[in-house]
């Protein structure tokens, strides 16, 4: 049989290139390009693993048959995927389930549709397809299909407008079998007509400060769809006891957009409420509120107090006023104050015979009172006198808790006019001095019953190239910041106080002093009466120049350096500094005295 067969086939093989051929069979079917029979054997085609066929689509040719090794069946490409051939199905399709619409069925609104995908061999759902379709009826009644709706989402147009709605998906994917079975939403409507909206109110607020007696103001932002204008929104205002809105009550008479905080609001939550409201379509919108406020704090306690905490009159003067002010004014109720003497070394017989006065500041008014002295003009040599004033029985103000606080003295110095020329207290004549002069330098005039430590250089002055009959240094601080200067120890010091038994009373300072083109423009004298643990200024910094000049410093007009008893010493400090290197200073240079402290001692 196989010898007949390889000459037969011989035969045959031009047969290959212009006619059917046959294997065991001399009868080709007609249909047919090859015709094998066997009743024992079959035909093997190539086995390849699923990896191989996988790889073979990309060169494949439609029509290509092979067989999948692993997956047990025969698989043929029909021009974009392989095709499953077998007797069993090698991949499942996928399924839809679970296929809904969510929306609002109105013309304008978007419906989303959602479905559940499934695979069994886990291929991706990136090949479904969808479709919308509409009918008359939720029986699907000469249901058509919506052109150009193929996405999961669709808006409702005009033509929807009574229509029922549904939709369909067919689960697809891009490997494996594909697709599966289309599945349908239920039919849902019908789709309404746009119907006007209700105006709403957004981002509802409370701005102001919650205070007794501030302002609140309620703001929101109204919003039309429709466009249509706003009319006449209704407001309402509630205060609560937290913030959670626990006993929540609406406050009467409050129905504007703002405010006043009364002293029921006190230690309460405030919340502002809105129903915005349209003047044509749909009227009323929903009632919105903001968030709670609060808790509202008290009106703030009303102070007064003394304008300042010192002041001067010149005996002759005639009169003069104390200034008082007030902190937080009630602006419904005045606030009153008494001032009165409690202190100093003269006495009500200065002020032609001061008795206590009343200051009343009105309602509603910052405005600072006064009360006006008369200066008792008499002849008598008494020197500079202080009056202490105090403030008590202060009434009124916010709930009527007004307190004196702050400034709650004035010192009142009246500087006497039937005076006696001040004498020199203390005076140095840097005459014949070389070498910057010594450190401390001992005065050469000093008053009786009068104790003097000299003129003292500090740790950052240098005591060289000083001109003669000069007292002075270099070194000076090169800084423009005071306190910078005084770290240095760029100063000089000297001390006066009154012997056992006797007074002082400052006048002036006379200094005749120059530096050099180097040296410090800026002079600034300072005293104190704690022993040098703190000082004050006297004014302002001097201003030094090259040519020596007199410096005049007064001293009259400070309370604190008048009637200075014999256990206080006064301490001054001269703190020379801006030098732009390390020029001198110089005190002297002139006939006589140099640096003069003049006033009185009784």
């Amino acid at each position: 049989m196989e010898r007949k067969l390889f000459p037969a086939l011989l035969i045959a093989c031009p047969l290959l290139y212009f006619s059917q051929v046959g294997i065991n069979t001399k009868t080709p079917h007609p249909s047919s390009i090859l015709d094998i029979e066997s009743d024992t054997k079959g035909l093997v085609v190539p086995r390849l693993t699923t990896a191989a066929v996988n790889n073979l689509a990309a060169t494949a040719s439609e029509g290509l048959i092979v067989f999948d090794k692993e997956k047990k069946t025969f698989v043929g490409w029909d021009g974009s995927k392989w095709q499953n051939l077998g007797y069993e199905e090698s991949n499942t399709a996928p399924i839809a389930s679970n296929v809904n619409v969510s929306g609002i069925y109105t013309v304008g609104e978007i419906l989303t549709a959602n479905y559940s995908y499934a695979d069994a061999d886990a291929n991706p759902d990136d090949a479904s397809t969808f479709i919308w379709r509409k009918a008359d009826a939720l029986s699907g009644t000469n249901a058509e299909d919506i052109a150009s709706a193929s996405n999961q989402v669709f808006t409702l147009g005009g033509t929807e407008q009574g229509k029922y709605i549904q939709f369909c998906v067919t689960p697809g994917s891009s490997v494996g079998a594909s697709p599966g079975i289309q599945k349908c939403s239920s039919w849902a409507g019908p789709v309404n007509a746009v119907v006007n909206q209700a105006p709403t109110a957004s981002a509802v607020s409370i701005t102001g400060t919650a205070v007794q007696g501030q302002t609140l103001t309620g703001n929101y932002t109204y919003n039309d769809n429709e466009g249509n204008t706003e009319g006449s929104s209704v407001f309402r205002w509630t205060r609560s006891d937290d913030t959670s809105g626990t006993n929540e009550t609406t406050i009467t008479g409050a129905t504007g957009s703002t405010y006043i905080l009364t002293a029921a609001d006190i230690n309460k939550y405030i919340k502002f409420y809105v129903t915005p409201t349209a003047t044509s379509g749909t009227l009323l919108g929903t009632e919105t509120g903001s968030g709670f406020v609060g808790a509202i704090a008290s009106l703030p306690q009303t102070s007064v107090q003394f304008a300042a905490v010192s002041s001067s009159v010149s005996e002759g003067v005639g009169t003069t006023t104390l200034v008082l002010s007030i902190t937080n004014p009630s602006a419904t109720t005045a606030t009153s104050v008494e001032v009165f003497i409690s202190g100093g070394t003269g006495s009500a017989t200065d002020i032609n015979n001061y008795t206590t006065q009343t200051v009343t500041f009105p309602a509603g008014s910052s405005a600072n009172q006064t009360v006006t002295l008369t200066v008792t003009d008499d002849a008598l040599v008494e020197g500079n006198e202080t009056i202490q004033f105090g403030l008590q029985n202060v009434t009124g103000g916010n709930n009527n808790g007004a307190i004196a606080s702050g400034i709650t003295t004035n010192t009142l110095t009246i500087t006497d006019n039937d005076t006696v020329a001040p004498i020199i207290l203390a005076a140095w004549d840097t005459n014949g001095l070389s070498s910057c002069g010594v450190s401390p330098l001992a005065p050469t005039t000093t008053a009786s019953n009068v104790s003097v430590e000299g003129l003292t250089r500090g740790s950052g002055v240098t005591s060289s190239s000083c001109a003669a009959s000069t007292w002075g240094g270099s070194s000076w601080a090169t800084t423009t910041v005071l306190n910078t200067a005084i770290s240095t120890n760029d100063f000089f010091t000297f001390t006066i106080n009154a012997n056992t038994g006797n007074t002082l009373s400052l006048s002036s300072i006379d200094m005749y002093a120059y530096r050099t083109s180097a040296g410090p423009t800026l002079s600034q004298i300072q005293y104190s009466i704690d022993g040098g643990a703190s000082y004050n200024n006297i004014g302002s910094p001097i201003t030094i120049t090259t040519s020596i000049s007199l410096y005049t410093i007064d001293l009259s007009s400070i309370s604190a350096l008048q009637n200075i008893t014999s256990s206080t010493t006064v301490s001054f400090r001269v703190v020379n500094y801006n030098a732009s290197s390390t020029g001198n200073f110089y005190i002297g240079a002139t006939a006589g005295n140099d640096y003069i402290v003049r006033g009185f001692v009784n």
